[in-house]
């Protein structure tokens, strides 16, 4: 009977954490990682390059970008991602992380006040921030809930390589295997 029962706990723990998205023992987040730019149709920062429908099921994963005036983010770059798991989004650590030219200028707290966190920081010391990393990903009631959001921006024209990740280590995507990307190509 006692056999019986641990099996049974063990199961509904094994379900309980699948379901929940968090990430797993081998630190990555249950789910496959999707990225993709997001056009914000509306915004002042509308991009009409991206695919208007650009989102984690139908990803528009590169862009063409004209490089923002120094000490702007006029020209900014907006990415964001999620976890995919059987048509729906889980949730886990993350980051973002920039190769190339450009930045990572907005690294936005997944839920303000609350216990979840973001962190930007430059991981080579070059000066430039080059790694996100959220907690968890966005959560309230609003359009882009239950995603993770970043921006870049570059002065300088070149390509930018940016990664997303499960990342339970908060160390970057170097080391991870549940990755994808995008690509920005910066002009002047």
């Amino acid at each position: 009977m006692f056999r019986r029962m641990l099996y049974v706990t063990l199961a509904a723990l094994a379900l309980v954490s699948a379901s929940s998205g968090l990430a797993n023992a081998t630190g990555e987040t249950t789910g496959r990682a999707a990225s993709y730019i997001n056009p914000d149709i509306g915004a002042v920062t509308e991009n009409p390059n991206v695919n208007p429908n650009s989102d984690c099921l139908t990803p528009d994963r590169g862009d063409t970008q004209r490089v923002s005036p120094e000490g702007t983010t006029t020209n900014n770059v907006h990415n964001d991602a999620c976890f995919l798991r059987n048509g729906e989004q889980v949730n886990g650590p993350a980051s973002f992380h920039s190769l190339g030219v450009g930045v990572i200028s907005a690294c936005p707290d997944p839920d303000d006040t609350g216990p979840e966190f973001a962190v930007l920081s430059d991981t080579n010391g070059d000066g430039r921030a080059d790694l996100c990393y959220q907690s968890a990903y966005q959560t309230g009631k609003g359009a882009g809930d239950t995603e993770y959001h970043a921006r870049m921006n570059s002065f300088v024209a070149g390509r930018q390589f940016v990664l997303f990740c499960s990342d339970a280590d908060a160390n970057g995507c170097r080391d991870e295997q549940n990755i994808a990307n995008i690509v920005i190509n910066w002009r002047r």
